[in-house]
């Protein structure tokens, strides 16, 4: 028998006795930990296993990639208040459009437009 099938087998016992790994320990050639860590690895919390092309069981592992966080939409490192008119400037805002927004609201404060 395999020594994951022997631990299964533990598993299920210890999971059908009502008892804690302590208990179910005691007097057996293996401690409470190793029963919990196996009763863990056997669950989901377990990195699937696979078959390796030619060889025994192995632990199967994925690559993982984090890429920087993305700003909120609505981040605005700067606020500019004109009259009672607010205009949040987000990073990366084209000038000529943010020169065209001030001079319309300046406008607009004075009396014009």
């Amino acid at each position: 028998m395999s020594k994951q099938a022997t631990w299964k087998r533990r598993v299920a016992e210890w999971r059908a006795s009502g008892l804690t790994a302590a208990e179910f320990a005691a007097g057996r050639d293996f401690a409470p930990a190793t029963l919990s860590w196996w009763a863990w690895r056997l669950g989901s919390g377990a990195l699937p296993e696979r078959r390796a092309a030619d060889g025994p069981l192995s632990a199967g592992f994925i690559r993982v990639v984090t890429a920087p966080p993305v700003p909120a939409v609505d981040e605005s490192p700067l606020v500019v208040e004109i009259g009672v008119a607010r205009v949040r400037i987000a990073r990366g805002v084209d000038r000529d459009v943010f020169e065209t927004v001030v001079a319309v609201l300046a406008a607009h404060a004075r009396g014009g437009a």
